[in-house]
């Protein structure tokens, strides 16, 4: 893995007074949500990492804390990064974090991940002992078939609709866990939509539902807990061969 292709320096100076300000109203509109909408997995997470409120963050602080809670680090990169090294990434309890924010026109939604998607809608939950015991197992099992397109669409929907737009039903009520879902308001309003589709945490139905990150969503799954997600990769890689045709002939 080629980690030095992607990482680069934070350059925490050459931010700007307005990236601290869209920071910073970011952060107090999420942070009114969160006992209404947030998953209480997340809300903890959220208070040990003590996230500022005002500044854009050092990645290189957060990743001492986050190292400290649960031995994750951080890197900065410009972007996304291929799922190949994305996943190996994953698999070595390294998360990129994108060192760019967004421009105050995309304050609901922003179709880039930025430093405060990946910090604030993603971070908080490696703190979680289950959800990281599933994004690993889940990475590694990805970084076996890198290799199969068919395979890897498959393994991409699987991430989408957890990691960046899942829920979860919290004692009657659906709250958000995806980074994607918690950091962008207007898909919050999407989500809470009643005409909006939120179906059971289904891995042949997430096979068979297409979506685009760079829009917002029309359909959401819903998990009961954590342990869903980790119970279902106990026969991911059986499902996986059986829908697609050229999975085996590629091994």
């Amino acid at each position: 893995m080629k980690i030095k292709d992607y990482v680069i320096d934070q350059n925490y100076e050459g931010y700007l007074a307005e990236d601290h300000h869209t920071w910073a109203l970011l952060y107090k509109r999420q942070e009114e949500l969160h006992n209404k909408l947030v998953c209480k997995e997340y809300l903890d997470g959220f208070t040990k990492l003590e996230l500022s409120k005002t500044k854009i963050e050092r990645i290189e602080d957060v990743s001492d804390r986050l190292k400290n809670i649960s031995g994750w680090t951080l890197l900065p990169v410009s972007g996304l990064l291929p799922p190949i090294d994305f996943f190996e990434m994953l698999t070595q309890k390294i998360y990129p974090v994108t060192a760019a924010i967004r421009k105050p026109f995309e304050i609901d939604f922003s179709e880039q991940p930025d430093i405060f998607h990946d910090v604030c809608g993603h971070l908080p939950l490696l703190t979680n002992e289950k959800f990281v015991e599933f994004l690993t197992v889940f990475s590694s099992i990805a970084t076996k078939y890198i290799e199969n397109e068919e395979a890897m669409v498959l393994l991409s929907r699987i991430y989408w609709f957890t990691y960046e737009t899942g829920l979860i039903n919290e004692d009657g009520v659906f709250k958000f866990y995806g980074g994607a879902v918690i950091t962008s308001a207007e898909e919050m309003v999407k989500v809470n939509d009643p005409n909006t589709p939120k179906y059971p945490f289904d891995i042949d139905h997430i096979f068979k539902t297409t979506f685009n990150s760079f829009e917002l969503q029309n359909e959401y799954f819903v998990i009961n807990s954590f342990d869903d997600l980790f119970n279902c990769l106990i026969d991911l890689e059986e499902k996986l061969t059986n829908n697609t045709s050229s999975l085996i002939s590629s091994l």
